[in-house]
């Protein structure tokens, strides 16, 4: 038993929720983005608290709460903001995995999910449709088509870059699965300017993270996957024990952080879920350790941008929720871009999410279109070359709306750093 079991949500017993009611403030209201789309205070982080609480009373009407639960972002802003530290993605989780216990979404709800889920998870047939899906653009509804945009750097490119000595650092490149099918360059690029700055990159046969069977109502999925995983990884690590794990899309890197979290009553994985939680980076942590910490590397990249003309130095950047709220690295990546030089365009309301959020622009298709509508007036890109982001799903959301190139900010320092930049 994994998520599906209840009890296992040791800390979300109704005791615990409802004291989480009674933390709730209006701290909250500039972070709950539905609630400033919908206008109803069931969209708000405070207002799903109270209808899990009512669930645990019986007192709520399920098909409501499973609409107003299914409307939520998990952006996790809420959690950046909440002075208290109520963990509203966990309560929230609970509340999604008692409600798919009473089966309270529809037969043809379910079949829908669970297409989504056996698509997104598997690399070789999403790679087969989205190809499909290219080559059909013009034959599909206006919305979609925008969807299916080619990312702006997809090709593998074999460039000859400046080498840097060894750092003695050795990572595992976690490859992950929808991103290596839309846009194969961010692993490529990753594992390319990782190994120009002397960083010995190792690949495992790893596969999804997780967060799509998550997303998808399918909790004890995610768990199977996080197994796959942390026995592709351990091996590894077992032979290189100072071995730190990459995520280079940030919704991949909060799954991976979790794994700890997920299988802590797993007495058979709990240890290893542990070891391999603690041990995992989000690309731009490393970074920032090689840049802090070997002055030449810092200094070289630097240069580069130096040269670069003014228009091609200056950028947008969308700050992930995943990276910002999920793993709490809100304002590094900005930090070490003014370091380098780096010109960011000022952008307004930082803090919400572009409306990508998983699997979310699929299934709530009129909320995620207003908020990327929201946020594409926010970015104030007009004088940008380039939009930088961490993360997919916001990588190929923001890129349905906009001509110019958006693409992932590891892709942008690697064709700086490679003298490619265009």
């Amino acid at each position: 038993a994994g998520y599906a079991a209840l009890d296992r949500f040791d800390c979300f017993t109704k005791t615990g929720v409802f004291n989480s009611t009674l933390k709730c403030c209006y701290v909250w209201d500039d972070y709950r983005p539905t609630y400033g789309i919908l206008g109803d205070e069931l969209d708000s982080p405070r207002g799903r608290i109270y209808q899990i609480k009512n669930l645990l009373e019986g007192q709520a009407d399920e098909a409501s709460v499973q609409l107003h639960l299914d409307r939520c972002l998990t952006c996790r802003a809420c959690e950046t903001a909440c002075p208290s530290g109520v963990q509203y993605g966990h309560i929230l989780e609970w509340g999604r995995t008692f409600l798919k216990q009473k089966a309270v979404r529809s037969r043809l709800g379910r079949f829908k999910l669970t297409v989504m889920r056996q698509i997104l998870s598997r690399p070789k047939m999403f790679q087969v449709l989205w190809l499909v899906g290219q080559s059909s653009r013009g034959c599909l509804p206006r919305y979609y088509s925008k969807k299916l945009k080619p990312a702006a750097l997809k090709k593998s490119r074999s460039l000859v870059v400046t080498q840097m000595e060894s750092t003695q650092m050795t990572v595992i490149l976690h490859q992950g699965c929808v991103q290596n099918s839309l846009s194969p360059n961010i692993n490529h690029a990753t594992r390319r300017l990782l190994q120009a700055w002397g960083v010995n990159v190792l690949i495992a046969q790893d596969g999804c993270c997780g967060a799509v069977s998550a997303h998808a109502d399918d909790m004890d999925g995610a768990l199977e996957k996080a197994r796959h995983n942390i026995g592709a990884w351990s091996s590894l690590i077992a032979r290189h024990p100072q071995a730190l794990i990459v995520s280079n899309a940030s919704a991949c890197g909060l799954q991976l952080k979790e794994y700890a979290f997920a299988l802590r009553h797993d007495e058979l994985w709990a240890n290893r879920a542990q070891r391999i939680s603690a041990a995992v980076r989000d690309v731009s942590e490393i970074v920032a350790l090689l840049l802090e910490g070997n002055p030449a590397i810092f200094q070289t990249l630097k240069t580069c941008i130096d040269q670069l003309p003014e228009s091609m130095k200056t950028v947008a950047y969308h700050e992930s929720c995943t990276l910002q709220h999920g793993q709490r690295l809100k304002g590094r990546l900005e930090k070490q871009f003014i370091n380098l030089g780096m010109h960011l365009t000022p952008s307004l309301n930082t803090h919400l999410c572009c409306g990508s959020a998983g699997t979310y622009a699929i299934t709530q298709a009129s909320i995620s279109t207003q908020l990327l509508n929201n946020k594409m007036r926010d970015l104030k890109q007009e004088n940008a070359s380039f939009i930088l982001s961490a993360n997919i799903g916001c990588i190929q959301h923001i890129a349905s709306a906009t001509n110019k190139k958006v693409m992932h900010w590891i892709e942008w320092v690697d064709a700086v750093w490679s003298g490619d930049v265009y």
